[in-house]
């Protein structure tokens, strides 16, 4: 029965794509999104903040038309009430968007590695010494990819993203 609860979900937003909206605000707005949401939220079986949040997810389809295209108000209620459901499920069942890991690592090695180059560029030269600086910040970028990568792999294969 939840099986069929995902697949009616997943017709509706394809009708509702078809008739209302257009290419652009279907990319834009990420409308395929709600299917990978819905799948999601039917594998949380015995949490009751997902069962609510399926009824939300039924209402956001029913009302996709209204959302997205009558006035700038009612998108950001859209992007709200998406974000809401998202926010659940990355706090409450740790499901994360696709590259968040490697965005979020690259930063932070990144952000190390010009730590470093600041430090070692002062130690050895006495002053700045912009090969060193970027040659670290940059190696640093690398390392939190790569790390980042492997994290959002796990992710995936442990039905985690998004």
């Amino acid at each position: 029965m939840e099986k069929n609860w995902v697949e009616a979900i997943s017709k509706k937003v394809d009708q509702q794509a078809q008739e209302y909206i257009s290419v652009k605000d279907f990319r834009f707005y990420q409308i395929e999104k709600l299917k990978r949401i819905a799948k999601l939220l039917d594998r949380q079986g015995s949490c009751l903040d997902c069962k609510y949040a399926k009824a939300e997810l039924e209402k956001i389809v029913d009302e996709l038309d209204r959302l997205i295209n009558k006035s700038g108000v009612n998108r950001s209620e859209y992007e709200k009430r998406v974000e809401k459901l998202l926010k659940h499920l990355k706090k409450e069942h740790g499901v994360y968007q696709i590259h968040h890991f490697t965005y979020t690592y690259s930063a932070i090695y990144g952000l190390l590695g010009m730590v470093f180059g600041l430090l070692l560029t002062y130690g050895l030269f006495y002053s700045f010494n912009s090969t060193v600086f970027f040659l670290c910040a940059g190696v640093g970028m690398i390392v939190g990819n790569i790390l980042g990568n492997r994290k959002d792999r796990e992710c995936k294969r442990n039905g985690k993203q998004l």
